[in-house]
């Protein structure tokens, strides 16, 4: 809304802040496990334009749709797409175009396989889904030979797990910031997401390869709009992990509503550029990069916390500004399951981290019915 637009939604949840920020939020049901099916999306999609006070000016997608690149095209049919399409979202996210790509273009890049070679090294080797997204389909390799049908073996190699959030115009791309990512292991989702911190600067070297890396990659592929690189970065040494041809997780904290930061011992904050990013995107997805100021050094981050265990119905709350993805009154969090996200703004990282963790409890105890 920061960008002048009238937002229609849909996703899983229709979360509180959600419903309170959009024209008209939509539930899709079935659940992340089970993901956009066209069958149920389509006639979600059809109800929003109904309802809609005029046409809507295109369709901006989120994580769910880079294994299935038909049903974008299917949405494609129906209303514009802003961002980068079907057909050069199926070339990224295939792990061996992208490793040939790396290869041509001398951008570092894990090697990835078929299979876990023999003999076997412990720790050596990834398994992933192609065109995964969350993390929480990846694994250790245990043993050597073939992987699962629609996986793809890739070598562990050492670092951070940083991503650089791009604006891409399918010519050229700039990279706006660094931020860094961090894991809530579980035994058997040991990389599933937790959040994002930053911004964060990594070393001259890294960051003059990966502006470099963003631009050839965005030519190669035809990148349109906010995507994102994922990296690990070990010192003056980085590899590139995966693209998401997509506004990613970090727009969470480079360009989150001023009162998502506004209270607590960091004090406030407003988003990271001037310029709002969902206008970016949608001006370097007609492309054209525009001009933006550099973004200030308050370190923003945010945190997905989980349900420990089973939690009662949620009850009705006034929600504190840090708390995002609100659920609504009533909801169920199974175990396992994201309960909300905290986020929190200080002068560095330390305090930073100090809130974020302060603030998870605090959610913890709101949802169980025990807040003050």
């Amino acid at each position: 809304m920061r960008a002048g637009y009238h937002p229609l939604t849909i996703d899983f949840f229709a979360d509180d802040d959600t419903r309170a920020a959009a024209g008209l939020a939509l539930r899709q049901p079935g659940g992340l496990r089970c993901g956009f099916r066209r069958a149920r999306l389509m006639p979600l999609i059809e109800a929003l334009v109904a309802a809609a006070p005029s046409a809507p000016v295109g369709v901006v997608l989120g994580s769910g749709f880079e294994d299935r690149t038909r049903l974008m095209a299917s949405i494609a049919d129906r209303l514009p797409l802003i961002g980068t399409d079907p057909a050069a979202v199926r070339a990224v996210k295939d792990p061996f175009a992208l490793a040939d790509a790396c290869r041509d273009l001398a951008v570092p890049h894990p090697a990835v396989r078929t299979d876990v070679p023999a003999p076997f090294q412990p720790d050596a080797w990834l398994v992933r889904r192609r065109a995964g997204t969350g993390g929480t389909h990846i694994r250790v390799a245990t043993a050597a030979g073939p992987v699962p049908a629609g996986h793809v073996a890739m070598a562990r190699v050492p670092g951070a797990p940083v991503s650089a959030a791009v604006l891409a115009d399918g010519r050229d791309a700039r990279v706006l910031a660094f931020t860094r990512q961090s894991p809530a292991p579980t035994l058997d989702q040991p990389f599933r997401f937790a959040g994002v911190l930053g911004p964060v600067e990594p070393p001259p070297p890294v960051r003059t390869a990966v502006e470099g890396a963003a631009a050839a990659l965005s030519r190669r592929f035809g990148l349109k709009g906010l995507v994102s690189l994922d990296l690990m970065v070990d010192a003056d040494r980085w590899h590139l992990l995966e693209i998401n041809p997509r506004p990613g997780a970090s727009l969470d904290v480079l360009d989150a509503s001023a009162a998502a930061w506004a209270d607590g011992e960091g004090g406030s904050a407003g988003p990271l550029f001037g310029t709002p990013l969902f206008a970016a995107h949608c001006e370097a997805a007609a492309g054209r990069l525009p001009p933006l100021s550099p973004p200030d050094a308050t370190i923003r981050a945010t945190l997905v916390v989980y349900a420990e265990a089973d939690y009662p119905p949620v009850p009705v709350v006034r929600w504190p500004g840090w708390v995002l993805d609100r659920p609504a009154a009533g909801d169920r969090p199974p175990s396992g399951a994201p309960l909300a996200t905290v986020a929190a703004a200080a002068p560095t990282i330390a305090i930073a981290e100090r809130l974020l963790a302060m603030r998870a409890e605090a959610l913890k105890e709101l949802l169980r019915g025990n807040a003050p």
